[in-house]
C-alpha cells in the first residue's frame, strides 16, 4: 500500500467512527505496515486537493477536555488507594479525540500479576460506596458514567493473536495514559508489536523514545523464557521414559511418586 492510499484508508477509517482527522491524528493512526515520517505525509495531503479538504485544523474540545479532567481525578483517587494498580488510560471515543457530550468515559486497568480480579471487586465496592457514576452491565452509557470495560494483569498485556486486528492496533495507539508504574504502559507497548502490521508509522512513534533499560527488560524476560523452555525440553526427553507417577512440566516439578492402591 503506497502513502496516498494509506492516509485515504485512514482518513475512512476515522470517518467510520464519525471522526474528521487532524494531520496529527492521522500521523499517528497511519494505517499500513510502512513507516512514513510527517514531512512525507504533509507533502502528499498539501498535493491532493481531494484528501487535504478532508483534514480539519486543531480546534480546542472542551468536552473531550472535561471527560479528561474527571478521568484525572478518578486515577488519583484509585492509584493512590489500590495499590496492585500498575496502570489507568483513558480508551474508546475520548481516547479518539472526538468524544460525543453524552458519551461515557471508557477505562482501562493493569493490575500486578495475579491480583486483576481481586483488584477488580475491591475498585467496584470503592465506586459503588462513594457514588461515583459508572456504567452498569446491561445498561445503556450515560453522560460521562466511567466504563470499566479493559482489564489486563501484568502477565497478559500482549494481546492474544485472536485480538489482534486493525481497531485493536489503532485504539492501543490511542490509549491516554493517565496513571504508570513500573513502565508498564511501555512494556504494554513493547509486548504488542503486532499492532506495525496495522499501523507501523504510529507504533514507530509511540516506541521510539522508549529508554534501552526497558527494552532490555523486556526481552531478558523473553530470553529468559526461551532458554528456560528449550532446558525444560532437554530434560523432560531425558526423564520421559522413566516418568511414571511423578508429574512434570513447564510450571511444576513433583518428583515424589503417589502411593497407588
Amino acid at each position: 500500500m503506497n502513502i496516498l492510499n494509506s492516509i485515504k484508508k485512514t482518513i475512512k477509517y476515522g470517518e467510520k467512527y464519525g471522526g474528521k482527522l487532524t494531520k496529527n491524528q492521522l500521523f499517528i493512526r497511519l494505517i499500513g505496515n510502512t513507516i512514513y515520517s510527517e514531512d512525507e505525509i504533509n507533502k502528499i495531503i498539501e498535493k491532493n486537493v481531494e484528501v487535504k479538504k478532508k483534514i480539519v485544523s486543531e480546534k480546542k474540545n472542551t468536552i473531550k477536555e472535561n471527560k479528561i479532567k474527571k478521568a484525572k481525578i478518578l486515577s488519583s483517587r484509585i492509584s493512590k488507594k489500590f495499590k496492585d494498580v500498575l496502570f489507568i488510560g483513558i480508551t474508546g471515543s475520548t481516547a479518539a479525540d472526538y468524544p460525543k457530550k453524552n458519551d461515557d468515559i471508557d477505562i482501562m486497568i493493569i493490575t500486578k500479576n495475579n491480583k486483576l480480579w481481586v483488584t477488580r471487586f475491591r475498585i467496584k465496592i470503592f465506586i459503588i460506596l462513594n457514588k461515583i457514576p459508572h456504567r452498569k452491565f446491561g445498561k445503556k452509557e450515560n453522560k460521562d458514567d466511567f466504563c470499566f470495560n479493559l482489564w489486563l494483569d501484568e502477565k497478559s498485556i500482549g494481546l492474544k493473536k485472536e485480538k489482534q486486528n486493525i481497531k485493536n492496533a489503532i485504539d492501543i495507539l490511542l490509549i491516554k495514559p493517565l496513571f504508570n508504574k513500573n513502565n508498564i504502559y511501555e512494556k504494554f507497548l513493547l509486548s504488542n508489536t503486532w499492532v506495525k502490521r496495522y499501523t507501523a508509522t504510529g507504533y514507530n512513534e509511540k516506541t521510539k523514545k522508549i529508554t534501552n533499560v526497558v527494552l532490555k527488560e523486556i526481552r531478558d524476560i523473553y530470553l529468559w523464557k526461551l532458554i528456560n523452555l528449550i532446558i525444560f525440553f532437554v530434560q523432560f526427553l531425558y526423564m520421559k521414559k522413566r516418568i511414571k507417577n511423578e508429574t512434570v512440566g513447564i510450571h511444576e516439578a513433583f518428583f515424589h511418586r503417589d502411593m497407588v492402591k
